[in-house]
């Protein structure tokens, strides 16, 4: 289990999420040490859903949560466990990569959209399709960022963040406080 540093003293209204899951595979690809055990330290699906997630969330809040494919159920499971309801997801297609994968090449990621409380519907008028260049393992492109402020909800966090988002509060093992 990494070693976790204490959540804010603070309730925000969007929570934007990629945790660091643990595939049951810890050696991937051609060369078999590419997988994400290989990057960083990874967390259990138990060890995820125990974060008290709810000390930082507003009565009413959102929930954006990054799933890959094959752990899909499993991020259905962590949403439900913080306490979010789904409602929908953004799709990225990473253009340009080959994807990994045992069934098909995955290509694709979601951005799994919950809600707890009383969030109003955003009617952002945006397709939930995303198609950018794969970025450097496991980074997530910006221009999910830019379709969840058009939520018009504040303050917001990222949590396992690599780096610090101007308007966003960022918590993670990676995060530099000189940022």
């Amino acid at each position: 289990m990494r070693m976790q540093i204490p959540l804010p003293n603070k309730k925000y209204s969007i929570i934007y999420a990629d945790p660091p899951w643990k595939y049951r595979n810890k050696k991937t690809g051609g060369s078999m040490i590419s997988g994400s055990e290989n990057k960083y330290e990874t967390m259990s699906i138990k060890e995820i859903c125990e974060l008290p997630i709810q000390n930082i969330c507003e009565e009413n809040c959102a929930l954006f949560l990054w799933a890959t494919t094959p752990l899909l159920p499993d991020a259905l499971e962590v949403m439900k466990h913080w306490g979010f309801k789904y409602k929908t997801s953004i799709y990225w297609r990473k253009i340009m990569s080959m994807g990994m994968g045992f069934w098909y090449r995955g290509q694709v990621e979601q951005l799994l959209l919950g809600v707890k409380g009383k969030v109003k519907a955003f009617r952002v008028q945006k397709a939930n399709f995303i198609q950018t260049k794969a970025l450097r393992h496991s980074e997530k492109p910006i221009e999910a960022m830019e379709l969840i402020e058009m939520s018009n909800l504040n303050p917001k966090i990222e949590l396992f963040a690599r780096k610090r988002t101007e308007g966003w509060d960022a918590w993670g093992n990676e995060v530099n406080e000189t940022q």
